[in-house]
């Protein structure tokens, strides 16, 4: 009973999160349009006030492009997301609110921060205790970059579709709990909705 709650709160979640990007993503190609109208006040500008109009325009678009990022992030819940995510927020706020040469140094080193987190420390390690948690649309290349795994390309250019067609060729249909090997990689299915996949789970282990 208490897992059926939980799991019908996650998808609830789900729901919520896809609808807020969808409002991000409606957010995004209405300011889209702004970009435009900047052609016409730019080229109107006298040369000398120019700077600020451009510094305007640069700001605005990339706010959007952080818009576009947050989305991604919403939808395949993975560290590297949320670092692009602070890099863009971190590069927008040194080329257009960096005033002196300490707000520069300040934006380079906590992009380092960021590097060093993302390359020493394995932030996906620390939030998952055994194997690493992926939304099944994530990129099988990314998805071996992450989990440190090998799992072959050309079964499908998704986890998910490398699980679909694994499932196909084993004779399996694709349930939660249901666990699956290739290379040296486990992959277990941790939820679905209805008949889609949502999240798996990537845990490494030694070829056999």
């Amino acid at each position: 009973m208490r897992g059926n709650i939980s799991e019908k709160i996650v998808r609830g979640v789900f729901v919520l999160e896809a609808a807020l990007a969808l409002f991000i993503i409606a957010g995004v190609v209405t300011g889209s349009v702004d970009l435009f109208r900047y052609f016409k006040i730019i080229y109107s500008t006298p040369p000398l006030q120019t700077f600020y109009v451009l510094q305007t325009f640069l700001g605005h678009t990339l706010t959007l492009v952080i818009g576009l990022e947050l989305v991604i992030m919403l939808v395949r819940h993975t560290p590297s997301s949320v670092i692009e995510v602070l890099l863009y927020a971190i590069a927008r706020k040194m080329i257009i609110e960096a005033k002196t040469m300490l707000d520069i140094l300040l934006g380079i080193l906590a992009i380092a921060g960021l590097f060093a987190i993302n390359k020493v420390f394995t932030p996906s390690k620390f939030f998952v205790q055994e194997g690493t948690v992926v939304n099944s649309a994530m990129l099988t290349r990314e998805v071996n970059e992450l989990a440190d795994v090998n799992i072959p390309e050309d079964l499908g250019n998704t986890i998910g579709g490398v699980i679909a067609r694994l499932c196909m060729e084993h004779g399996e249909k694709p349930a939660i709990g249901t666990m699956l090997r290739v290379a040296d990689a486990d992959i277990s299915i941790l939820s679905m909705e209805d008949e889609l996949i949502k999240k798996v789970k990537i845990t490494k282990t030694k070829k056999g």
